[in-house]
């Protein structure tokens, strides 16, 4: 999570309140990998941006 800056403003703590978050919807893929609903994604990233 240390390169997270390359891909968003977030720093390390609030990313990884932000993935914790019941807020965004998540699922496990086959292979292993996190997969995160964007429509959940982006409705957290407009009730942040709205506060």
């Amino acid at each position: 999570m240390k390169d997270t800056g390359v891909i968003s403003n977030l720093d390390e703590l609030a990313l990884e309140e932000w993935l914790s978050s019941e807020e965004l919807h998540r699922s496990q893929a086959a292979d292993g990998s996190v997969l995160t609903c964007l429509n959940s994604l982006l409705a957290r990233v407009q009730n942040t941006t709205n506060t």
